[in-house]
């Protein structure tokens, strides 16, 4: 049974593999979509918390109606009330650098890098979307030999990201609240992948699609019966008493 607290101030989602139809498509699954505005409805603000570079998540919010502050590049960038605000306090574009040039055979650069600026995407190349495992580990290798000891390497199952240590899901996150005056347990944070269990140590609340990945679903509260933003909706039919 989903428990919970009498009463909920915000919930806190992850945008791909989450609002989307499945973990491998961009289009918004439109029961999602209505489950937001459902929510804001209601007056429960929605946080959106992405590793999409922060012009592309701020755009989802305005479209779809959220009201909450926009979390982008993992965390390290927020964008609320209409100014943006920079939670990392260093750049991994120096390492992004470095590994294009090392592992360009294996990976090439996101459209999006020209919009970031702590957080940088690499889409990894066809012919090797079947060795991600072992690419991220020789990344995160070559980092350390290197002496970026201060970036993250992870792979949301959409591109591969090079964060800086300052950053983070989980650091985005609890500013975002600092900045609505929320305290951690007055909010359900929902996601799928790997990329938000930081967003999972910061909730005391958590649910996750039932296509989630299977370590993020030890970690929930509630595991939706649906995938994606069919499982999303279903969450929030729940915080919502449906």
């Amino acid at each position: 049974m989903f428990k919970l607290k009498p009463k909920i101030k915000a919930i806190i989602t992850d945008v791909d593999g989450t609002l989307t139809i499945n973990r491998e498509d961009y289009r918004l699954e439109i029961e999602a979509v209505k489950a937001i505005r459902r929510a804001e409805g209601r007056g429960i603000p929605v946080v959106l918390v992405s590793g999409n570079a922060l012009p592309v998540v701020v755009s989802i919010s305005r479209y779809v109606g959220t009201t909450g502050p926009v979390v982008g590049e993992n965390g390290c960038l927020i964008f609320y009330k209409g100014r943006i605000i920079n939670v990392a306090t260093f750049s991994a574009k120096e390492a992004a650098e470095v590994i294009l040039k090392e592992f360009n055979e294996y990976i090439e650069q996101s459209w999006q890098n020209r919009y970031r600026v702590f957080d940088f995407a690499f889409k990894i190349k066809e012919n090797f979307r079947d060795k991600v495992s072992f690419l991220v580990s020789d990344i995160r290798r070559f980092l350390r030999i290197k002496g970026f000891d201060n970036v993250f390497v992870t792979f949301s199952g959409y591109a591969l990201h090079l964060t800086p240590t300052s950053g983070g899901k989980d650091k985005g996150l609890l500013k975002a609240l600092e900045l609505m005056g929320v305290k951690r347990d007055e909010v359900v944070c929902i996601g799928d992948g790997l990329n938000d269990i930081d967003l999972f140590n910061v909730c005391t609340c958590s649910a996750t699609v039932s296509n989630a990945d299977e370590e993020l679903k030890k970690l929930a509260t509630y595991v939706a019966s649906k995938p994606s933003g069919k499982g999303f909706a279903e969450i929030v039919e729940r915080i919502l008493g449906f």
